[in-house]
């Protein structure tokens, strides 16, 4: 295995093994999805934690592999270095991991195209039931904040786009999710995004964003003093948000009650 990948395992292991649970809610890592969140709303992350179920992103530890096809069955260290390492783009999954703004982030991208060792696009799949055409500010951020972290972890970043895919349905199987990330994915490399959002006109769109460290790591400060507890949540001042919240009911901060 390549000294970077060896390299990349030991830093892995010492990031985890380090961590202590020193952040808002005696957490020690952060999902990137929680980040995401409180740009929708930070009482909402009060309430996963406070209420219900804590981000399964911060709960991992460790990297796990996915090949092309993303099998349940995962491959090894050895199988996705030599995989991703290949001249002809290869898609594959890891988890991303670093700190920025004093936090320790963590989380797993949808899927992510490699060609010689280096990331080319990282595909976030997001599902609506209303127009899949604007780009919402915590999706945005959730994809710039794994560009980041795949930086933090030494991966050549200067070619790296983003893509969040929006797609309008009632909901998604596994193995549909699978099936439309790697439809993209080859809509991406071959330069077809069009021809593909044409064939399912008004049913999805396919944002795309340039890597950029700056914004991203913005994005992590704009919300990382929640987490260092040098500030309480702020609420969404959103009656929509807040209709469409599993914890309206609970919430403290909630503007909307039923009558």
């Amino acid at each position: 295995m390549p000294s970077f990948w060896d390299g990349l395992w030991t830093q892995e292991k010492e990031f985890f093994e380090s961590a202590k649970g020193d952040l808002r809610h005696n957490t020690s890592f952060v999902a990137v999805s929680s980040i995401a969140n409180q740009f929708y709303c930070e009482y909402k992350v009060e309430n996963e934690f406070a209420i219900g179920e804590i981000p399964t992103e911060a709960k991992e530890t460790g990297t796990s592999f996915h090949d092309e096809l993303m099998p349940t069955v995962e491959i090894s260290r050895q199988e996705f270095a030599k995989m991703v390492g290949r001249k002809k783009p290869s898609l594959g999954v890891l988890r991303v991991w670093g700190e920025a703004q004093g936090i320790r982030l963590v989380g797993m991208p949808d899927h992510i195209v490699w060609a010689e060792g280096r990331p080319l696009w990282l595909v976030e799949l997001k599902t609506t039931r209303g127009d899949p055409s604007p780009l919402w500010e915590d999706q945005e951020n959730q994809a710039r904040i794994y560009g980041l972290l795949l930086e933090l972890m030494g991966f050549d970043c200067s070619r790296l786009r983003l893509s969040v895919v929006r797609l309008r349905t009632d909901g998604l199987d596994e193995a549909q999710r699978r099936e439309w990330i790697v439809r993209v994915s080859d809509a991406l490399l071959a330069d077809k995004v069009g021809e593909l959002e044409g064939k399912h006109r008004g049913t999805m769109k396919t944002h795309m964003l340039k890597h950029d460290r700056r914004l991203a790591e913005a994005a992590v400060a704009a919300k990382a003093g929640y987490w260092l507890n040098q500030r309480e949540p702020t609420s969404s001042t959103s009656i929509g948000k807040c209709r469409a919240c599993e914890y309206n009911s609970v919430c403290p901060r909630s503007l909307f009650k039923e009558s």
